[in-house]
């Protein structure tokens, strides 16, 4: 299967997240909207940076005047997760030009890649996860739209059990890879286990997502360097 072919395979298979991602935009947009971004504003957030829980962390600060370093590395930790992600697609770049990867990276998203691990082998896992992407892009751009215009709308309503939803979808996801992936999770637990052991003594959010990726990078980079020499 061509990479083209598995971009269009990767927009099919994208449905439900598809949907999904259209109920967490139109909460970005309400918040947005809330937080006094203009619309625009708003959307080139969406277009450019791509990431939901980075754009709902810059919300919690976006003020006059804007802490634009506390922004900076409240959207990096919060997106700490894409390392590991990468690192466990990085052999599927191979053969691929700069431009190509360059557009992944982009577009790299959680479901996009865990469920690449669940497509035949003969389906090129970049041209997959960059469809996926681009069917989520569009799903969150329109969503997006949707909540800035009907904030008030919603604004009656309680959102607050969302909250739940993030923890939820990241939980599904990690037991899809553990199913699906030949690549043994020996990172993905100790990244999870020190998570929870930070979190038990009390210890920051920022603290919790750094040490979290660390120890994940650390057990990954020696479990690639142990497999390949």
């Amino acid at each position: 299967m061509t990479t083209r072919q598995s971009l269009v395979h990767g927009i099919r298979t994208s449905a439900d997240y598809f949907l999904s991602t259209f109920i967490f935009g139109v909460m970005f947009g309400i918040a947005a909207q809330a937080a006094g971004l203009e619309h625009w504003q708003a959307l080139l957030m969406c277009a450019s940076v791509f990431t939901a829980s980075g754009q709902f962390a810059a919300l919690e600060f976006w003020q006059a005047p804007l802490p634009l370093a506390t922004i900076a590395l409240s959207v990096f930790l919060v997106s700490t997760r894409n390392i590991l992600l990468g690192m466990a697609m990085t052999h599927h770049f191979d053969g691929h030009s700069l431009g190509r990867r360059i557009t992944w990276l982009f577009l790299l998203n959680d479901p996009g890649v865990v469920n690449s691990f669940l497509q035949p082998a003969e389906v090129d896992r970049l041209g997959y996860v960059t469809g996926y992407g681009l069917s989520m892009m569009t799903s969150w751009l329109l969503s997006t739209f949707i909540g800035l215009n009907g904030a008030q709308l919603f604004a009656a309503l309680d959102l607050g059990a969302v909250s739940f939803a993030g923890p939820l979808v990241l939980a599904t996801m990690m037991m899809l890879f553990f199913k699906s992936s030949k690549t043994p999770p020996t990172p993905w637990i100790l990244s999870g286990a020190t998570a929870l052991a930070l979190v038990e003594i009390g210890s920051p959010d920022y603290a919790v997502l750094l040490g979290s990726v660390l120890i994940g990078m650390a057990a990954a980079i020696w479990q690639t360097r142990r497999r390949y020499g």
